[in-house]
């Protein structure tokens, strides 16, 4: 554990047995390899509607394929896509995602080529819809 000694420009840090972090005398820094990605996966691009779905359905998992450990997922729309798409929560059976006219939008809206990441483990749990229909999109995943 470091400390703060002093005020002003004579102000410096010490480790913890007090003596000063300087060229020599360096703070430790630990990683933590645990938390580091295994694996990258990127699915073939989906067309996404105008119905809310969730990425296990829009992406055709089911039974002991669903993802349910992700650490880290990126969703892509196209740079040439006509609208755009509505990222938002919900349950295995509804969504809060609905696309609407503007004023009743839920979600994170993505325009063509933006990227959303998200760090949730569930594809379940993130429903998307578009403005239009076959959004093209691209979906991926670090665990």
């Amino acid at each position: 554990m470091a400390n703060v000694i002093g005020s002003g420009k004579g102000r410096f840090l010490t480790d913890e047995t007090g003596d000063p972090i300087d060229g020599t005398n360096r703070l430790p820094v630990e990683t933590e390899q645990d938390d580091a990605f295994s694996s990258w996966t990127t699915y073939d691009d989906i067309q996404v509607g105008t119905t809310a779905a969730n990425l296990n359905s829009l992406l055709s998992l089911s039974g002991g394929s669903k993802i349910a450990d992700a650490k880290e997922i990126l969703i892509q729309l196209h740079d040439d896509a006509s609208g755009y798409i509505m990222v938002g929560s919900g349950t295995t059976g509804s969504s809060d995602t609905t696309t609407g006219a503007a004023g009743s939008r839920h979600g994170i809206k993505v325009d063509p080529g933006q990227v959303l990441i998200l760090a949730i483990a569930d594809f379940d749990t993130i429903w998307i819809d578009g403005s239009a229909s076959n959004q093209t999109t691209t979906i991926a995943y670090f665990k």
